[in-house]
């Protein structure tokens, strides 16, 4: 004989037939993780490998190579004087600062080429400034698409200035580059172009 239901039988019923999640019945899982010994890893930032590995057109080794770098890539990404600071900022946080044995040296070297009057004229924020952007052009035999990247362009509504920075010794080929860079800005542009070579450890600047 049996009379009536267990109340808990109706109630595993009433958890069936809601569509309500917070009523449905919980289904317990075994689970059995497993660990595996891992030892920490230092790995340095891609932007700091990059920097400390440095590019074909240093001449030299070691701090010297890798000052040349870090310099190269504050003049080109700063657009005045005033943003040196930020830009160093950045630098420290991508952990590119780690390979300078002396960030205050390298602070005091950025201060004094930014006060030589053509440069210090460059970074005045008197310009409308274009770092290191792309200029496409293609070859009309070929139909091959190409990619010029000068550091700077500076533009005020009546001239328009590239300039490419240099940390190696004088060679042919830079003169040529900018001449490149100046008659395809022309191509661009009805504005006057000038164009400069930047010897940063010299302080050296020649008009193309």
């Amino acid at each position: 004989m049996e009379y009536g239901e267990l109340d808990i039988n109706r109630q595993r019923k009433t958890e069936k037939e809601s569509d309500n999640v917070f009523l449905k019945p919980v289904n317990r899982l075994t689970i059995h993780p497993d660990t595996y010994p891992l030892k920490a890893q230092f790995r340095q930032s891609n932007k700091s490998r990059g920097f400390i590995k440095g590019d074909d057109e240093q001449s030299t080794r070691g701090e010297y190579m890798q000052l040349g770098v870090i310099l190269h890539q504050v003049f080109s990404t700063i657009q005045t004087a005033d943003d040196v600071e930020s830009a160093l900022s950045q630098l420290r946080i991508d952990g590119v600062l780690n390979a300078v044995p002396d960030e205050e040296k390298l602070r005091e070297m950025l201060q004094r080429r930014l006060q030589t009057p053509k440069v210090k004229e460059w970074f005045s924020g008197q310009w409308e400034v274009y770092n290191e952007r792309d200029i496409l052009t293609v070859d009309e035999q070929s139909g091959e698409v190409k990619t010029y990247r000068p550091d700077r362009v500076m533009a005020n509504g009546t001239e328009m200035i590239v300039v490419d920075f240099k940390f190696a010794a004088q060679r042919p080929e830079h003169v040529s580059q900018v001449k490149g860079y100046m008659e395809l800005l022309r191509q661009m542009s009805h504005l006057t172009v000038k164009g400069y070579l930047w010897y940063v450890y010299p302080n050296k600047i020649v008009t193309v």
